[in-house]
């Protein structure tokens, strides 16, 4: 096999990718590293091994992971350049990452700190966000297809069983994924949604955490029906210093039931965000302690499967009546929990102005100032509890604070952990430079180019008999124009001398499926990559809200025509910055 794999070494795929060394290898291809000697970096190149070429469904399955992948575009999510079929080799072009896989990294380290558990989860929920809505569902969530670059980032990897999940299901006629990793449902061979891909998040953050897997088995079969029969010790029985904050969050996407679990990657990662937020402070430690020592009583013996062999009925039934009666058990602490929250949060807000006279101010103005004016103030620390948000911006100068929550001259009582102000300071914005070299160049190098830079694209046709067929007329902003990181530059793409017009159809008010037809039907696409999603009323959720050509348009056919799709008051935003587009 090394030789099968090693003969590529050394030479040069179709004139560009300087093959230098085998970096992976799995039962469907082999990834090297490359040089792209076009654009002078190293690439991975992930080729079909030789031996499984000719196999009709792993070749299905090594173009379902391009497929999947040139749909996302997102910094957690490892990116694909190009793919390319040349004569019988069939190859992926993706972004090196100079660094080791999660699994790598937890067994160098042990037992992971909640801080870096926080920093790993908090980066691939955000990418499964993107993911899950353009419709792809990853599959196979585990430490191996999560990358660590040096710089301390995360990057999802390995698109290759991921499912397009349009309508918001999936079907899986057979269990696929990592038995340890795998949703109750995958292994149940059952229709599954982006659910699974939390489940296992839910069990990576679990190994995390603890060092080790919540299910252990002899044989597939028995590791896989323990994902739907038994309860996993708490997190915090194997390792005291998990916060409990931390661990709910770890439980709840890990739930058995679909309908028990986080009904989006964007929830799961607001509770994450909230839980960051919170150990800024030491409000209310000691009641998170005691409820922290009261979980540990009940569910120090909660009972595992033997590693002997398998449960008969019976002593299944026996256990899962146990499980029950600690969940129970559990709600009633929970629930008491909650009440003493409850008073406190009362107490604090409204009782105690009855009840004792207590200083009030008037909060101050912070908007203008720098967030070393606020931060380093020992006045201020000592009067308030800031939360800050960073957020992008061209009108403030990097470190500003843009807006603040209470604003300035409310009222407010001073308790003893200060009053609580939420700061929005600017993260300010990076120029880039739009490069000459997309003029004359094809409109995907191009469209590349502009991308890695951190700029949206969008597309538009039109006749030319000077400039060859798919390559870039000009820009708009023009090239050597310096822009703000995040902005939109349209390049205009040549049809040939000869075009074909047709009119832009009126799309706004449709569902997605049928202006994607509308389009179709008018010899036109949708810029799949650039369909944005933005809170909408709950009526215009799923239907069309804008469009980047006015309808009745005369546009070359072919010509890629942009879309905003409502999500409904629940929703978040979907790419930043898709609000500027209209």
């Amino acid at each position: 096999m090394e030789n099968k794999v090693n003969w590529r070494l050394g030479k040069i795929l179709d004139g560009r990718y300087e093959i230098l060394s085998v970096v992976g290898m799995g039962g469907m291809a082999v990834v090297y590293q490359a040089y792209d000697l076009e654009l002078k970096r190293d690439v991975a190149v992930k080729v079909l091994r030789d031996d499984v070429s000719m196999d009709a469904e792993s070749r299905r399955q090594f173009r379902t992971e391009y497929q999947a992948v040139e749909k996302l575009n997102h910094p957690n999510i490892r990116a694909v350049y190009d793919v390319v079929v040349s004569g019988d080799t069939e190859y992926i072009v993706m972004e090196y990452v100079d660094g080791i896989n999660l699994k790598q990294y937890m067994k160098k380290q042990g037992i992971l700190s909640w801080q870096e558990v926080l920093h790993f989860s908090t980066q691939m929920a955000r990418a499964l966000s993107h993911a899950h809505h353009r419709g792809i569902i990853h599959m196979d969530i585990k430490p191996q297809n999560i990358m660590l670059p040096k710089d301390g980032t995360v990057k999802i990897a390995d698109f290759g069983i991921a499912q397009m999940d349009e309508d918001g299901a999936g079907s899986s006629d057979e269990a696929v994924g990592s038995i340890h990793y795998i949703s109750p449902e995958q292994a149940r061979g059952e229709t599954v949604d982006a659910r699974s891909d939390i489940y296992s998040l839910g069990v990576v953050m679990y190994e995390m955490l603890t060092g080790t897997l919540p299910f252990h088995g002899k044989t597939v079969e028995e590791v896989a029906m323990q994902h739907f029969s038994v309860v996993p010790d708490m997190p915090s029985v194997l390792n005291e210093a998990v916060p409990p904050e931390l661990e709910e969050i770890t439980l709840r996407a890990m739930q058995p039931d679909p309908d028990d679990r986080y009904p989006s990657a964007d929830e799961m990662l607001a509770d994450l965000e909230d839980f960051r937020r919170l150990q800024s402070g030491s409000a209310q430690a000691q009641t998170r302690q005691a409820v922290r020592d009261e979980v540990h009583v009940i569910t120090k013996n909660v009972p595992r499967i033997s590693k002997a062999g398998e449960l008969s009925r019976e002593g299944y039934v026996r256990r899962r009546s146990r499980a029950a009666s600690i969940s129970m058990l559990l709600g009633f602490t929970l629930v008491a929990a909650f009440a003493l929250g409850l008073f406190v949060f009362v107490w604090n807000y409204w009782l105690e102005d009855i009840f004792r006279d207590a200083e009030r101010i008037d909060v101050a103005s912070f908007v203008g100032l720098t967030e070393g004016d606020v931060l380093n103030n020992e006045s201020f620390l000592e009067t308030y509890d800031f939360d800050v948000t960073y957020v992008p911006n061209a009108n403030y100068e990097k470190g500003m604070i843009m807006e603040q929550d209470p604003q300035a001259g409310a009222s407010r009582m001073i308790s003893t952990d200060g009053i609580q102000v939420k700061l929005t300071i600017s993260s300010g914005v990076e120029m880039e430079t739009i490069p000459d070299s997309i003029v004359n160049a094809s409109y995907s190098t191009a469209q590349m180019q502009l991308k890695e830079k951190g700029l949206n694209v969008i597309l538009t046709w039109e006749e030319s008999s000077s400039v060859t067929k798919d390559y870039v007329i000009t820009s708009d902003p023009a090239p050597g124009a310096t822009i703000p990181s995040g902005s939109t530059v349209t390049l205009s793409v040549s049809a040939g001398p000869a075009a074909t017009y047709t009119d832009v159809p009126d799309l706004v008010g449709l569902s997605k499926q049928d202006a994607l037809l509308a389009l179709q039907h008018k010899g036109l696409v949708c810029g799949e990559t650039e369909i944005y999603y933005t809170s909408s009323s709950a009526e215009e959720s799923g239907k069309v809200m804008w469009q980047n050509y006015a309808p009745g348009t005369q546009i070359v056919m072919g010509t890629p025509v942009y879309l905003q799709i409502g999500t409904g008051p629940s929703m978040n935003q979907g790419p930043a910055g898709a609000e500027g587009q209209g």
